[in-house]
């Protein structure tokens, strides 16, 4: 229900875990456990959870979603550094030759910076996407903020 916006979450640099396939149980456990605000749009699973350890999220879209959670949390910190937008796993650049073999070779031409996540091995670099990514959250920042 919300795997789009957790992606966003982790691009702003939240550490945000996400499983769309997990148990109501354990993500109760999960939340409970590490001090983690569940945020949901089952109002089911919200209405178990104790008071202030979830958030049930009402938009649908996911730019509406986060503009949400950034309004109803205060997020202010948007300086974090990203984590991984697949698996939560923290981004270390890595050297450029390192990743020779695994990244297209017009992306190894074209780039001089990568990072790779720590836990699922992905790597990132600075694609032409940027500039699409940061105007999302540049307007997510006066919208939310």
């Amino acid at each position: 229900m919300l795997g789009r916006t957790a992606r966003w979450l982790r691009m702003l640099g939240f550490d945000t875990y996400y499983d769309n396939r997990a148990a109501d149980s354990e993500l109760r456990r999960l939340s409970l456990e590490e001090g983690r605000v569940l945020l949901t749009k089952d109002t089911a699973l919200h209405a178990s959870m104790p008071g202030g350890s979830s958030r049930l999220v009402a938009a649908v879209h996911p730019r509406q979603q986060l503009q949400e959670i950034v309004s109803a949390f205060r997020l202010e910190r948007f300086d974090l550094p990203p984590r991984c937008s697949l698996c939560n796993g923290d981004l270390a650049s890595v050297p450029r030759d390192s990743v020779q073999e695994a990244v297209p070779p017009y992306v190894f031409r074209t780039q001089e910076r990568f990072q790779r996540c720590s836990r699922c091995r992905k790597i990132y670099w600075r694609g032409t996407h940027l500039g699409r990514i940061s105007r999302f959250i540049e307007a997510i920042r006066r919208a939310g903020g």
